[in-house]
């Protein structure tokens, strides 16, 4: 369940923001023990028009791993459980996020990519 923030002082409101000033607010990566799974934290600021996620995960070498997207988010909070790809998937990992906006309607692959970040993160053997 969401927690629903309290606000004394109308002030202290956070005002939403327009497409161009979007941000990921927050990200935590945690491994869960399993060496197979990844709990994803995201943390959107307020915002006015609905964005979109897209996260991937890639291994040491480059491969992909694990995908996960988020299409016009209606909330600013997430918890997500990735589940990593591959016989062994121990090691340096790095999550990859892009929060974006189609660019218009008349072109849907065309995105205006507002926040791109990355996060590294390491994965241990269960054994």
């Amino acid at each position: 369940m969401a927690d629903l923030p309290l606000y004394e002082n109308p002030d202290d409101i956070p005002a939403p923001r327009a497409r161009e000033a979007m941000r990921f607010a927050e990200i935590k990566v945690q491994p869960y023990a399993d060496g197979r799974r990844v709990k994803l934290k995201l943390k959107l600021m307020p915002f006015l028009e609905r964005p979109s996620v897209d996260a991937w995960v890639t291994n040491a070498e480059g491969q992909t791993v694990a995908t996960l997207s988020l299409i016009e988010a209606l909330e600013q909070d997430f918890d997500f459980t990735l589940h990593l790809r591959g016989p062994e998937p121990t090691g340096e990992h790095t999550l990859h996020l892009s929060l974006f906006y189609l660019a218009d309607d008349d072109h849907p692959d065309a995105r205006q990519v507002v926040d791109e970040r990355a996060v590294s993160f390491t994965v241990q053997s269960p054994y």
